[in-house]
Order: structure tokens, then C-alpha cells, then sequence
């Protein structure tokens, strides 16, 4: 199985330093957070192919994998060689990140 290299975009990266601030000033234990997106990164490596399709994006190929533990969701579009990571978004926000207000 042929394993592919994982980058973040620098919208990503920003949204995921977001949501560690808050899970510190929240005073929830960070470690879970980083577990979480360690995990979702290995699993995307591998089976990249396994999240949903999101094409309510103008993005082609926009997928998106589920965190439980995080009720957040990985936005991402893979090719041969590479995963990119595009968003991490809390499930609760009612829209992706991805939505007319969301694309600057």
C-alpha cells in the first residue's frame, strides 16, 4: 500500500492553531487534539480515498474525513503522491469552510 506525503495549507495550519488556542483557553488537555489530527494524517496517508466527498465546494475532488472525537471534519483533495489538507472545521458551524463568507 502505497503511502502518500501530507501537507497543510497556510488556511489550514491558521484553523488549526485556532482550535489549539481554544482547547487550551478552554482548558481542554491539547494532547487530544494533536492524537486526533496525528491519526487522521496517518490514516489519510494510506487511504486517502476513504472520507466523503464534498462537492458543495468549488474545489474539484474536495473530500472531507470526520473526526469523532474532535466533532470537527478534515477538508482535503489528494493526487498520486500528495494529500493536501485544505481545512479543519468544527461539524457545529452549520456550513463548510468553504461557504461564500469563508472564501477570501
Amino acid at each position: 500500500m502505497k503511502r502518500r506525503k501530507v501537507v497543510f495549507t497556510q488556511r489550514s495550519r491558521e484553523q488549526l492553531r485556532a482550535a489549539r488556542s481554544w482547547w487550551i483557553d478552554d482548558g481542554r488537555p491539547v494532547e487530544i487534539l494533536a492524537d486526533e489530527i496525528e491519526e487522521a494524517v496517518r490514516f489519510l496517508a494510506l487511504l486517502p480515498a476513504a472520507g466523503s466527498p464534498y462537492p458543495q465546494a468549488k474545489i474539484t475532488g474536495l473530500r472531507r474525513l470526520y473526526l469523532r472525537r474532535l466533532s470537527s471534519h478534515l477538508y482535503y483533495t489528494f493526487s498520486q503522491d500528495v494529500v493536501t489538507i485544505r481545512a479543519f472545521w468544527h461539524a457545529s458551524r452549520g456550513h463548510g469552510p468553504f461557504s461564500q463568507s469563508e472564501r477570501s
